[in-house]
C-alpha cells in the first residue's frame, strides 16, 4: 500500500524544495550558456562531476517525496496525458507513458515555481499540492 505524506511533511519537502531552487548558484559555470531548460537538464543528467550535481541530486530527492501531489501546470499538457493514456493498449505502453510525462510534469513544475517570486504565490503552490494530497488520502480512506 502506499504512503501518503502528511499536510506537514508535505509542507516541509516543498519548502525545502524553493529554498534549493532559490539557492541554486550558476556562478561556477563561468562562460556556459544553456539555449533552453532541455539543454540544461541534458548537462545534468550527462556531465558527470558538473557543479550542480549536488543541488540538482538534493532537488531530485524532494522531487521524488512530491511527485505524487503535483499539479499539471498547463492544460495542454494533462489533455496531452489524458488522450496518450486513452490511446495506450497495453499495461507497458501505459507505464511508458507515465514515466515520460512524469520528467514532463517534473520539469514544468520546476519552470513554473522558478517564476513563482512571492510568498503569496508559494502559498498558491502549497495549497494546490494539499488539495491533491487530501483527495489522495480520501481515496485511500475508501477502498480501505
Amino acid at each position: 500500500m502506499a504512503t501518503l505524506l502528511t499536510r506537514l511533511e508535505l509542507e516541509q519537502h516543498l519548502q525545502r524544495f524553493r529554498s534549493i531552487l532559490s539557492d541554486f548558484d550558476y556562478s561556477s559555470l563561468g562562460n556556459i550558456r544553456f539555449l533552453n531548460l532541455d539543454a540544461f537538464y541534458a548537462y545534468m543528467d550527462h556531465v558527470e562531476g558538473n557543479p550542480f550535481q549536488l543541488q540538482y541530486k538534493a532537488l531530485q530527492q524532494e522531487l521524488d517525496a512530491i511527485q505524487p501531489y503535483l499539479p499539471f501546470v498547463s492544460s495542454k499538457r494533462a489533455k496531452d496525458f489524458l488522450d496518450a493514456l486513452s490511446t495506450a493498449t497495453s499495461d507497458q505502453e501505459v507505464e511508458t507513458i507515465k514515466k515520460e510525462y512524469t520528467g514532463k510534469l517534473r520539469q514544468d513544475f520546476i519552470q513554473f515555481t522558478r517564476t513563482v517570486t512571492t510568498d503569496v504565490g508559494w502559498e498558491e503552490i502549497l495549497r494546490t499540492c494539499e488539495e491533491i494530497r487530501t483527495r489522495k488520502e480520501e481515496m485511500l480512506l475508501a477502498i480501505q
